[in-house]
């Protein structure tokens, strides 16, 4: 027989609420400034795009850092390595006033990450990262922002579209 669940897990007073997420892969620094401008001209927000741009070698200058400022949106590099599913640290390169926190973390980026990733995923976001690509990572609001957003992802990011919907638990 199952025992009942923690007090703290009962269903009965929570509510599952979904996160919806769009990554889209990019190889060239035009083809994200473009996809992002056509986001924002669709009328989503600077806070619900964020940008993760590859490692810079030391000595080097990086295309993607070049456009960071002109795309206005939270922006973070990767810093470091990790351990777990989502295999990279974060450093903010740029954040708007509107995404700006005292202590930003992985967390701001990819929100719950680490709970939902499948191995097959963060081995394609991880492989295109080592190669120099860059994400951008839209949280949906609607059905209409969805239909928007696949439409102009697939259009300019050439490395790949994902789509996932992470549950998220809430009390009421």
């Amino acid at each position: 027989m199952l025992s009942p669940a923690p007090r703290g897990n009962d269903m009965a007073t929570s509510t599952m609420d979904k996160l919806r997420c769009a990554f889209g892969l990019f190889s060239r620094p035009p083809d994200l400034e473009h996809a992002i401008a056509k986001l924002r001209e669709v009328g989503l927000g600077a806070a619900q795009i964020k940008v993760i741009v590859p490692p810079q070698p030391a000595g080097s200058e990086s295309p993607w850092v070049a456009i960071v400022p002109k795309v206005g949106v939270d922006t973070w590099i990767v810093s470091e390595a990790s351990e777990g599913l989502c295999p990279w640290n974060f450093s903010p390169l740029f954040l708007t006033s509107s995404g700006a926190k005292s202590s930003p973390t992985k967390r701001d980026v990819i929100p719950g990450f680490h709970l939902w990733a499948v191995e097959r995923h963060t081995h394609q976001l991880d492989q295109h990262l080592r190669n120099g690509g860059a994400i951008v990572v839209v949280q949906i609001e609607g059905d209409a922002e969805e239909r928007a957003t696949y439409s102009i992802l697939l259009r300019f990011a050439s490395a790949g579209v994902q789509t996932h919907e992470i549950s998220r638990l809430q009390r009421p």
